[in-house]
């Protein structure tokens, strides 16, 4: 039974379905995303960096797409604010299926 989600970001309002349960190649995915990125001592990461990191996972268990003025193919990576902010929605929510819900804090 997949799992739908409601976007907060206005910009691409609407749903999400992503998987769950999860196959273990998507948890695979997911467990990728969740390495911290290398950053030299003082150096800032980017946040095009931790997308990186969690984009394949997004993809990988997203179901369906249903947002307003988007289209996944290819990934918007502007306004940078709005695509940081709607990959990591989408992930946090798979996180939720991947550890189980009620093991998430609310953040």
């Amino acid at each position: 039974m997949s799992k739908v989600i409601t976007s907060p970001i206005q910009r691409w309002a609407g749903t999400v379905t992503i998987a769950d349960p999860l196959t273990l190649p998507q948890a695979h995915l997911i467990e990728q995303g969740m390495k911290q990125p290398e950053a030299q001592e003082g150096e800032r990461v980017w946040l095009s960096i931790i997308d990186d990191m969690k984009l394949p996972a997004v993809m990988g268990c997203v179901e369906k797409w249903e947002l307003e003025n988007f289209t996944p193919d290819p990934f918007p990576a502007s306004p940078r604010g709005d695509s940081h902010k709607l990959i990591d929605w989408i992930y946090g929510e798979i996180l939720k299926v991947y550890f189980g819900e009620a093991l998430i804090p609310n953040g």
